[in-house]
């Protein structure tokens, strides 16, 4: 498992893994990780994980370095450090030994999961640039949003499909059916509407065949 090591002056203060899909770093209360510092903004980075783990500057006032270069949103690596206010955040996510590794499978070659009732979901764009456009769900993971503004990734799983918020703007607020949808995964349900980057999506279940 992933994890984030707080170091001060050298020395490991805090060990915490990364075991939710999206975890927050801020001086204010709430934030998963709460620095107490006056360089640091009240919700200034978040981690954020997909097939990989992303750092994210959520428009702090001092920037997130990474390796010592300010970044808006860039995937981690092993021993990757980040630098939030006068606070140092170590990446480690740790090896798989040879005989248990996970074969990574390309995404032109994964197998798509068998969802219930054989049902497959669209998305129908009710308002926005792509308005009337139609985005079949037939990929384990499919893009939804703009680039630097707001983003969000819905997967296709067994028990059906997944939006999860994965990077945007600050006081850009990804909603599902009126209600913000901030740092979990939400079961898209028949009928939900998605509020992302200036568009209305609606998703739709396709009855079986």
């Amino acid at each position: 498992m992933a994890k984030l090591l707080l170091v001060v002056e050298g020395v490991v203060t805090r060990d915490v893994p990364l075991e939710s899909e999206r975890l927050t770093i801020g001086r204010a209360a709430g934030n998963d990780i709460q620095l107490g510092d006056s360089t640091v903004s009240g919700r200034h980075a978040a981690i954020s994980r997909l097939q990989n783990y992303y750092v994210e500057d959520l428009g702090s006032t001092n920037g997130t370095l990474v390796n010592g270069k300010s970044i808006q949103r860039r995937m981690l690596h092993h021993g990757d450090v980040i630098r939030i206010g006068r606070h140092e955040l170590r990446f480690e996510e740790a090896a798989t030994p040879d005989f248990t590794r996970t074969v990574v499978i390309p995404p032109a070659q994964a197998p798509t999961p068998e969802l219930p009732s054989g049902k497959l979901a669209a998305l129908h764009a009710l308002k926005g640039p792509q308005k009337g456009e139609v985005v079949e769900l037939t990929k384990p993971f499919t893009t939804v949003g703009e680039p630097g503004v707001q983003v969000a990734v819905v997967a296709r799983r067994a028990q059906g499909y997944f939006l999860t918020r994965v990077g945007g703007a600050p006081g850009k607020a990804l909603k599902v059916n009126g209600q913000v949808l901030d740092g979990t995964s939400h079961h898209l349900q028949d009928g939900d509407r998605i509020e992302i980057a200036g568009s209305t999506l609606e998703f739709c279940v396709a009855g079986d065949d």
